[in-house]
């Protein structure tokens, strides 16, 4: 649902009444996502942006609002798990070891719900949308061979990403980078400079954390529009790429290449696509397994219709 407001236990009511559970997200640019994963579920659900319920606004910090008042309402027989999800962003909750344990709240796997479209399937969608390449072109072994490049470049995020949770964690730590950052001041000399001298001291940090250098933890740390912006950038660089590797037979070489009709190469970007509109592909492509736990608890609510 996009539309009226409701006051928060009208949305449990309503769940009650229908039989149709209902997610609370963090914001309306979300509402998508989730009622493209919801279709993955044998049964309806709801999805309401947090804000669009009375006296609420955007955010992780409203959604569990929202749902410890709805926890606070008198018991009744129905219970709230099996109606309502609220799903967050895990952000810096877990460092500062503010994770909520209402099981009535699924806290994300990884910073965001955008570090979920860093994936094998996005690649091969782009690929399948953006070139002439056939099923057949677009295999596991060249999505794999994209992924090996394009995760180099995003292990380069790792101690900007250290660097701002430091500066989220401790108050009087004076950063050279933070997570209101825009994705552009990643490419900024002088911080990278900076970030760099503090490599040792950061390290030492990732150590009392836990935290080791890999896309798990990249993932986990990094900002999810970070991680979308330089995983598109790279993804536009590596179908530029094709072509020569496609005319060198380093890959799955199309028929054109095989004949060397070079200039018609089916792995040729097509006309109109470039960062941006990837990126904006990459984005609404609600596929691949790193969604599939969002799936499952979503497919936990089974509530039955009030008689």
């Amino acid at each position: 649902m996009t539309g009226i407001f409701l006051e928060v236990d009208e949305v449990l009511n309503e769940s009650i009444m229908t039989g149709i559970p209902s997610l609370i997200v963090e914001g309306i640019d979300d509402i998508g996502i989730y009622i493209d994963l919801a279709k993955r579920v044998p049964f309806d659900v709801e999805v309401y942006a947090v804000e669009y319920i009375e006296g609420y606004g955007q955010g992780c910090g409203e959604v569990i609002k929202a749902i410890t008042a709805l926890e606070n309402l008198p018991k009744t027989q129905y219970e709230l798990p099996s109606h309502i999800l609220g799903v967050i962003d895990k952000d810096v909750r877990e460092y500062r070891g503010e994770l909520p344990s209402s099981p009535a709240i699924l806290v994300l796997k990884y910073y965001s719900i955008e570090s979920h479209f860093i994936s094998k399937a996005i690649i091969a969608n782009t690929l399948k949308l953006c070139t002439k390449s056939s099923h057949d072109m677009i295999n596991e072994e060249l999505c794999d061979l994209i992924m090996s490049e394009i995760e180099v470049k995003l292990l380069d995020l790792y101690y900007h990403s250290l660097e701002a949770l430091r500066h989220a964690m401790q108050a009087d730590y004076v950063a050279d980078f933070a997570y209101s950052f825009t994705p552009g001041r990643i490419k900024d000399a002088q911080a990278k400079a900076l970030i760099q001298a503090k490599k040792s001291e950061l390290d030492q940090f990732a150590e009392s954390l836990n935290i080791i250098k890999n896309m798990d933890s990249i993932k986990s740390i990094a900002r999810g529009k970070w991680l979308i912006d330089v995983f598109s950038d790279e993804l536009v660089t590596c179908i530029e790429n094709l072509q020569s590797l496609c005319r060198a037979h380093t890959i799955n070489s199309c028929l054109s290449c095989i004949t060397t009709a070079y200039d018609k190469c089916l792995y040729r970007m097509k006309d109109g696509f470039n960062k941006n509109t990837i990126k904006s592909l990459a984005a609404s492509h609600v596929a691949g397994v790193e969604f599939d736990y969002i799936v499952n608890r979503i497919s936990e609510l089974r509530p039955e219709a009030r008689a």
